[in-house]
């Protein structure tokens, strides 16, 4: 059974029942959907949508946290459309990066409301010109009158080696990467998640994760569907200026099933007063998950420690390793049981916690990056992953998908998706120590060093080109940005220097909403490079990560 036949049979056996609540400023619930009213409003809005677009015809569905999303995202499968999920961004690189997502996969249209569709246009800047300029189909959801459109079954074909939605992982600046999930792929990981958690049809998930993101939107959203659960989501706006609306939504709804990055979890104990938190009834969570970013043991801790006094059980933190290639889980804890410490191999200091044993019908292995070979899974090696949950490929990218989606070892085991992740096992847990390839993920959020480079080349003329590193460093308070460059000779006052390094951070919060921990600015010649002059931005990070 794939995801709409799974929503059927849910629609038949709990048609009363809430599938989905979406959770207000106040905390009331502002919308809500039982099953099959769902169920009959998915084929509605999916016969408007296969009178509008052809078959396998990408469309681009922006729309923020409400009722409307996951209606049009099914809908647009039972369409047999492929779905395009995309975060909605008013500022010039956010729509530039929906302006590439729309070249890369060649979308017929955008399913939009005309709230959304209004503030795209309200700053005048190139993107938005070009955005308007753009020959796409604007489909409005607040044109959609369920009542009005008869109720029908339309046949449905599932073509397991057709993509069923398109998960963007990037695409600031440069080509975004659209990884293909298929409804075999999504059906196996829900299945793979939902057996390792123990969800069932009585329970009750709590979301605020971004439903543009492999997280918010597989278990988040779908998850509940899988089970025939009730799902309650909240945007994450409302979460970050009213993180007790979560917890609050956890304790009022006796929610067993949560999750995020670990900020999420640091935002809520820096944000929400003892006295208020010691209001809440969190004895209901058994499943508290944990990833998407590199995982701080203090957070877990921390949380754990604070929630106490909710009746939190420490043994609900969940932590997991995951990707969007992978559709989402590739290893969780296993829930009711102790975390469990590890030092890194060969580091003698740190601790890493384990991300559980690798979910069911997965083969790990660990693997030597450069020669391919597999080494001992106690070694630090490249996570090589392999079951049903592991995606297309990139949406018309057949070299990348080669290189990511078949890698065989140099023994000629194959294929395996390589996550270029590092990490190790340890009597079946897998541990994760960091990442081969250099993407920033900072608040769950993927950054390319390469945009952010572009950004701060850019922005003043003392900076010298092709010679700035933007990585990712380990503070206190999660990980961070830090921007190292080079600046022509002449800069000698103090005076210049300062400026030019507010400009840098002006600049990079302007592009992407983030405040660098440190910039640095360096003689010309001093940025570790390659000899064919590409950067090298690992070792700058060994170079300048304690300056």
């Amino acid at each position: 059974m794939d995801i709409l036949e799974i929503l059927e049979s849910n629609a038949n056996l709990y048609p009363d029942k809430l599938a989905y609540g979406f959770i207000g400023k106040e905390g009331e619930l502002t919308e809500q959907l039982h099953y099959q009213q769902l169920h009959q409003q998915v084929w509605a809005a999916s016969r408007q949508l296969k009178a509008r677009y052809e078959a396998h015809s990408r469309v681009i569905i922006l729309l923020p946290t409400e009722a409307s999303f996951i209606r049009f995202f099914l809908a647009s499968l039972q369409a047999e459309l492929i779905a395009v999920p995309c975060p909605i961004g008013y500022s010039e690189s956010g729509i530039t990066r929906i302006l590439n997502i729309i070249s890369d996969c060649a979308a017929s249209g955008i399913i939009t409301n005309k709230k959304t569709h209004k503030m795209l246009f309200q700053r005048q800047n190139d993107a938005s010109k070009a955005l308007q300029e753009e020959s796409i189909d604007w489909f409005f959801t607040d044109d959609f009158l369920p009542e009005m459109i008869p109720f029908e079954i339309t046949e449905r074909k599932t073509d397991n080696s057709q993509p069923a939605y398109l998960q963007y992982t990037s695409g600031s600046t440069n080509r975004p990467k659209g990884v293909m999930v298929s409804h075999s792929n999504l059906v196996a990981n829900l299945s793979a998640i939902n057996n390792c958690f123990g969800r069932t049809a009585s329970d009750v998930s709590v979301t605020w994760l971004p439903h543009y993101h492999d997280m918010g939107l597989v278990d988040g959203l779908l998850s509940p569907i899988y089970t025939g659960g009730t799902g309650i989501a909240i945007s994450p706006l409302l979460f970050i200026t009213k993180p007790f609306l979560l917890l609050q939504a956890i304790s009022q709804y006796r929610a067993g099933f949560c999750g995020g990055p670990g900020f999420g979890l640091d935002h809520c104990i820096a944000r929400i007063p003892a006295e208020q938190l010691a209001t809440l009834d969190l004895s209901s969570m058994r499943v508290l998950y944990v990833g998407a970013e590199p995982i701080r043991i203090s957070t877990l801790e921390r949380f754990a420690e604070a929630a106490r006094v909710t009746g939190f059980r420490r043994n609900s933190l969940v932590p997991a390793y995951g990707l969007a290639e992978a559709t989402l889980a590739v290893s969780l804890h296993l829930n009711g049981t102790p975390m469990i410490y590890q030092k890194i191999p060969g580091s003698g200091t740190k601790d890493v916690v384990a991300c559980g044993p690798p979910v069911e019908f997965t083969e790990v292995l660990i693997v030597e990056p450069e020669q391919k070979t597999i080494v001992d899974d106690t070694q630090v090696g490249e996570i090589w992953v392999k079951n049903h949950a592991v995606a297309l490929g990139y949406w018309k990218n057949e070299n990348e998908t080669n290189r990511i989606f078949k890698a065989f070892t140099s023994c000629g085991k194959g294929p395996f998706l390589r996550t270029g992740d590092l990490g190790f096992m340890e009597n079946g847990q897998l541990f994760i120590t960091g990442r081969t390839k250099e993407l920033i993920i900072i608040r769950g959020v993927n950054y390319y060093p390469q945009d952010i480079e572009e950004i701060v080349s850019e922005c003043h003329e003392d900076i010298q080109p092709n010679a700035t590193a933007a990585f990712s460093v380990e503070t206190a308070q999660g990980e961070a940005l830090m921007i190292v460059t080079e600046v022509r000779r002449v800069v000698q006052q103090d005076e210049d220097m300062e400026s030019i390094k507010t400009r840098v951070a002006h600049s990079v919060g302007l592009a992407f909403g983030l405040i660098p921990h440190k910039v640095i600015l360096i003689q010309p010649g001093k940025l570790p490079k390659t000899s064919s002059g590409k950067i090298q931005r690992l070792k700058a990070r060994e170079v300048f990560a304690e300056w």
